[in-house]
């Protein structure tokens, strides 16, 4: 068996540490970023079921619940302790919460409009069987949007953008967040592997693969994978 590229290190995440993550997570830097996200995923769905996988602390989902009630809120994630966590973060409002790993979940199929994935792809032991599960649960016509870091970005300006947007925290999130940062960063795909994935896939003709910046982080891609109604079967 290969080595597990992260998913074995937040199957057992300690409560504890979901409470630092969740902490982390309080920083404005990273504040700003799932609301720019969420903002964006508001405005592709009204109404309708809604995925996040990998939804840690549960930040997102209320975000976007803030956005629109009238999504249904779903939350899938890896650890018992970090949906434990998003159950207190999200107790006051609707949101059905799993703990699951997204290569096999027992959502029925064609059951989600929209799901979502920010931070996390990187980590999934097995990345076909994940998308492959995400086109299972996806009604036809509905879209999955990944937001990820990729390895292949311009360095020399990443230090610069961070401490800007880090100027008005406190200085222990200014001295960990860069470095737990750039470490993710060291980890993560390079867009031409992200794609390679992908077209092995069921999603393999119906996806893109955008460059964008996210709260002054120019270091993010956007990916969108398309259902559609007919498809071919990877091989």
């Amino acid at each position: 068996m290969g080595t597990s590229r992260g998913e074995d290190s937040f199957v057992n995440l300690p409560p504890f540490a979901a409470k630092l993550y969740d902490s982390m997570m309080q920083s404005s830097a990273t504040k700003m970023q799932y609301r720019e996200i969420a903002r964006e995923l508001a405005s592709r769905i009204k109404r309708g079921r809604l995925l996040d996988i990998g939804t840690g602390p549960g930040h997102l989902l209320r975000e976007i619940h803030r956005l629109n009630p009238e999504i249904e809120l779903y939350g899938l994630d890896i650890s018992n302790s970090m949906v434990e966590q998003a159950g207190r973060n999200l107790a006051d409002i609707k949101a059905d919460l799993q703990r699951g790993n997204i290569r096999a979940t027992n959502y029925k199929n064609d059951w989600f409009d929209l799901a979502t994935c920010s931070g996390s792809f990187y980590l999934w032991d097995r990345p076909i069987d994940g998308l492959d599960e995400i086109h299972r649960i996806l009604k036809p016509g509905g879209a999955a949007y990944l937001y990820e870091t990729h390895r292949d970005i311009n360095r020399q300006e990443l230090p610069q953008k961070m401490r800007e947007n880090l100027k008005g925290d406190n200085l222990i999130r200014k001295v960990l967040a860069p470095r737990f940062f750039i470490k993710q960063i060291g980890m993560t795909y390079t867009k031409r592997e992200i794609a390679e994935i992908i077209g092995k896939t069921s999603f393999a003709d119906s996806y893109e693969i955008e460059e964008i910046t996210i709260f002054n982080l120019p270091v993010w891609v956007r990916i969108k994978l398309k259902k559609c109604t007919q498809h071919r079967m990877a091989s």
